[in-house]
């Protein structure tokens, strides 16, 4: 996310990262919109791979490995996140293993952690106005 002339790379991160809640709300949506439908499997987005990712991104950038090297490695989350079937879940006569609970409760995650990262973002921007207006208030 790029704010007229100014590049941050914590307000780049941020922006990703609300991409990559958006994207697992539209993934456990898709989970609830198919609870009644038979052999359904439970998607979801890894989180932990996903932070990870995003940590190896930011700089200082350190390549270890060729594929790295690929690309403008400085915009994070150019890569889509990866959609996997969650295995271990308990499955119900007709295959299907979406679990209402389990859902509800990784959709009021993501939620939080949205509402969190807007909250994180907004204090960013108020500090870079109040650089950008020397610290005026109301400038």
């Amino acid at each position: 996310m790029k704010v007229g002339m100014i590049s941050d790379d914590t307000i780049e991160a941020m922006g990703s990262f609300l991409g990559r809640l958006s994207k697992r709300q539209q993934v456990i949506a898709s989970n609830l919109a198919n609870i009644d439908t038979p052999g359904y499997r439970t998607k979801d987005i890894s989180f932990h791979a996903t932070m990870q990712e995003l940590l190896a991104e930011s700089p200082p950038l350190r390549v270890t490995r060729p594929e790295h090297r690929a690309g403008d490695t400085r915009i994070f989350g150019a890569r889509e996140p990866m959609v996997f079937e969650v295995e271990g879940l308990t499955s119900r006569p007709d295959r299907n293993n979406v679990d209402l609970d389990r859902e509800m409760f990784k959709l009021g995650e993501t939620s939080f952690a949205y509402a969190t990262i807007v909250q994180l973002l907004r204090t960013k921007l108020r500090i870079i106005a109040s650089s950008i207006n020397e610290g005026r208030v109301g400038g």
